[in-house]
């Protein structure tokens, strides 16, 4: 019986920890027992600031296509600076060149269990209707501590790694509860550090809409799929290691910010945008003393000019026609998984009154507004 056809796009980028990353990524794909005939290894490099990693790659890893590694593709972009969905993108085309039934996209800081591959294949092939598949993420440091179980989307927008630093003992315990009242474990998103997409679900489009550039596109892609009827699953028989660092910085708040903003303006309807705007002014008052507090003011404020600029609502408005094309969903049933409460990964992000009175009253406003959608 022929295996279906895998494209593995592993996205190679000069970080400060880039060599450690890698060589434990090869090493763990030279273990798989997948069929290695049955894999294509997409590696893509874009611009960063350090020395590019293709000459060393091609000097320790490439003798190893078709032999300890499954044939190994490298995609060379270094004098670009593309981002993270438009490097996937051109991965994900090189995989339909080649065949590739099914794409996983793996992060350069993530290593892979032996038999990641076959729990999350068999899965997608017994159901038609997933789009998208993503495996249990361990971390990668302390491998029975959890990465995320599927991540949750909060209805201002927020997304988070659910189950962060949980035991593998307190993962297998929430889905064997979860599984009671959603026995496909379906998830709102799905973490781009290690995801399974279905190439034929995408037809003639890219997974990510590369004016994301960073932060939110995996959001996206994951509505894209919702509202055209497909679902997004977590398969935690799947196993990824993911080197995760816990980051805050202006850069990163600036992006997610802005995209945060455009994932709603694109997918949900004025009506729900209407009922959820109290608590969207709310939270933005919130996040300006956060940002005042941080001395993160002036990337609030490039946000700000962000959402005031003609090219922004053109890029919402382009993209929200395509979204109501191939919509077959309702905001009802779009936001079927979406939570109530802001979920903390860190302590020192906590913000207690947020915790202690904005989540209970958050948690009411969203179970009455869900039954006027």
């Amino acid at each position: 019986m022929n295996q279906p056809k895998i494209g593995i796009i592993y996205l190679t980028y000069a970080t400060q920890k880039w060599e450690r990353d890698i060589v434990n990524a090869m090493t763990s794909l030279e273990k798989i027992s997948y069929p290695k005939d049955s894999i294509e290894l997409i590696c893509v490099e874009s611009k960063s600031n350090r020395e590019p990693v293709k000459p060393w790659f091609e000097r320790e890893w490439m003798p190893k296509s078709n032999q300890n590694l499954p044939s190994i593709t490298y995609l060379d972009f270094t004098n670009e600076s593309l981002g993270f969905a438009a490097n996937n993108n051109r991965g994900l085309a090189k995989a339909k060149e080649l065949g590739c039934d099914y794409v996983y996209l793996l992060n350069q800081d993530a290593d892979v269990a032996p038999n990641f591959l076959e729990p999350i294949v068999a899965r997608m092939e017994g159901d038609k209707s997933i789009g998208i598949a993503q495996s249990l993420i361990l971390l990668g440091e302390d491998r029975d501590r959890v990465n995320t179980v599927g991540n949750a989307y909060h209805f201002l927008g927020f997304g988070y790694s659910r189950g962060y630093k949980w035991t593998t003992e307190q993962a297998r315990a929430f889905y064997k509860e979860e599984r009671l009242t959603n026995p496909d474990l379906e998830i709102a998103y799905t973490s781009g550090a290690g995801m399974m997409v279905r190439v034929a679900a995408l037809e003639d489009r890219p997974l990510f809409d590369e004016d994301f550039f960073m932060y939110h596109e995996d959001t996206e892609a994951s509505f894209m799929m919702r509202i055209q009827g497909k679902k997004i699953v977590v398969v935690p028989e799947s196993v990824i290691y993911h080197w995760y660092e816990f980051s805050k910085s202006m850069t990163k708040f600036f992006w997610m910010e802005r995209n945060r903003y455009a994932v709603m303006f694109m997918y949900l309807k004025p009506w729900t945008l209407f009922l959820i705007s109290p608590f969207l002014i709310g939270m933005e008052f919130v996040l300006c003393l956060f940002s005042l507090a941080r001395g993160w003011w002036p990337e609030k404020k490039k946000v700000y000019q962000e959402l005031v600029s003609k090219s922004y609502w053109e890029w919402v408005n382009r993209r929200r026609v395509e979204i109501q094309r191939l919509r077959k969903i309702d905001d009802r049933e779009l936001s079927r998984l979406f939570v109530s409460e802001i979920l903390f990964q860190d302590d020192s992000a906590k913000i207690p009154l947020l915790e202690h009175v904005g989540n209970p009253v958050m948690k009411m406003y969203w179970w009455v507004a869900r039954k006027f959608l």
